[in-house]
């Protein structure tokens, strides 16, 4: 149960405002590889997102989402995003699993990536240091591996799609996960409409993110994220179902 809340933290992808759709049922597939260099950015430093996670009707776990920073990697600015989400069933199981991002101030490109879980008790630790200017990324300080241009990880392709306006009724596809295998990833705008939280009440726009992984959003898995329809694109909720139930995140406060 907690382990799929992981899942949709470590995946949790996110898409801009929308535009009215083309004709009904009309869908086409558009690549874009470098829309957002000269675009204002819809978050700053001290942004922080909180949600709620549910396994059904039952309140499982927090998660919080927070632009922490502006650092240097490598001399380049980079913002630093952390992703935290924490949780426990009964009293048989408990988890605090991290994500930490360092991505380009100017494009958003990967430039470092973190996974830190622990799950009862037992750690799940990467570090990956990504050189988008010579084509390659270094896990946890030894294994050299190719990497896509302007590579993005599962942080930062967050922040990466908030920036980017989809129209209803299109799939968005991007070959730009930093691990070449898990291309390409697909966002697809679904609708909008009005949605709850326990933050209030949201007009959102509904995408549908599908990549080449296990989890929440693999292929076939239904899942749903809800984007505040408004210049914020905060992401509401996302909700999926998994094999033993319903997965919900929903929006509790922001700062």
């Amino acid at each position: 149960m907690i382990r799929a809340a992981g899942l949709a933290a470590a995946a949790f992808l996110a898409a801009g405002s929308h535009q009215r759709a083309p004709a009904p049922g009309h869908q086409t597939v558009e690549r874009h590889q470098d829309p957002v260099a000269a675009r204002r950015v819809p978050f700053a430093v001290g942004e922080r997102l909180e949600y709620e996670v549910k396994f059904g009707p039952f309140r499982v776990g927090r998660a919080t989402m927070e632009v922490a920073g502006m650092e240097t990697v490598r001399g380049v600015p980079a913002y630093h995003v952390i992703f935290v989400i924490r949780g426990h069933a009964a009293f048989f199981y408990s988890m605090t699993d991290t994500l930490e991002s360092w991505f380009s101030a100017a494009d958003l490109t990967s430039l470092r990536f973190v996974q830190n879980n622990n799950e009862n008790g037992t750690r799940y630790y990467h570090r990956y240091e990504i050189h988008p200017e010579s084509g390659y990324f270094i896990q946890d300080g030894k294994d050299s591996l190719p990497t896509t241009e302007k590579p993005l990880d599962d942080a930062s392709f967050f922040y990466f799609a908030r920036t980017v306006p989809l129209e209803v009724g299109r799939t968005y596809s991007y070959n730009r996960y930093f691990k070449l295998d898990r291309n390409p990833v697909t966002l697809t705008v679904l609708s909008v409409g009005p949605i709850d939280t326990p933050a209030g009440r949201f007009t959102a726009v509904a995408v549908r993110p599908v990549f080449k992984s296990r989890g929440l959003f693999a292929e076939g898995g239904q899942a749903i994220v809800y984007l505040a329809d408004d210049s914020t694109r905060i992401p509401l909720m996302i909700k999926s179902r998994v094999s033993i139930g319903s997965l919900t995140m929903s929006l509790r406060s922001r700062r």
